[in-house]
């Protein structure tokens, strides 16, 4: 669970001040893996969560999305994440989500992207569900 933390925390520490989104917004961390949580876990097991949150900069409605969703998630494909929820499935021209996995850690990363309501950019990462210790 450690080790998975502090890999859930490099990652989003690394997508928040990537140059990727940088280009079309801000975000910082509101969650830093810092308490165990039971949610989505069977009894007895924990997982811990990333979040972060900002908005996309230039005037309402100037970026799609969708690509803006898309271009982080191609940020942590790059780093070895893979899509398990497809965009097209779920954006419209003011939503746009990616959802990647990373096959050998199981860190799992939400981004959704939204025009009109602030704040623009959720993204969330969470480890996958460990025994609790103690």
């Amino acid at each position: 669970m450690d080790e998975a933390s502090k890999q859930l925390i490099a990652d989003g520490d690394k997508l928040l001040a990537s140059q990727d989104l940088a280009t079309i917004g801000s975000a910082i961390a509101t969650e830093r893996a810092d308490q165990d949580s039971e949610a989505g876990c069977l009894k007895g097991q924990v997982q811990r969560f990333f979040r972060a949150q900002g908005n996309l900069t230039g005037p309402p409605y100037k970026q799609s999305p969708g690509n803006v969703a898309g271009l982080m998630g191609s940020w942590l494909r790059l780093r070895g994440f893979t899509t398990t929820i497809d965009d097209l499935d779920l954006h419209d021209e003011n939503l746009g989500a990616a959802v990647l996995q990373h096959p050998t850690t199981g860190i799992t990363f939400f981004i959704t992207v939204r025009n009109g309501q602030k704040p623009n950019i959720l993204i969330v990462g969470k480890t996958s569900c460990y025994k609790r210790e103690g």
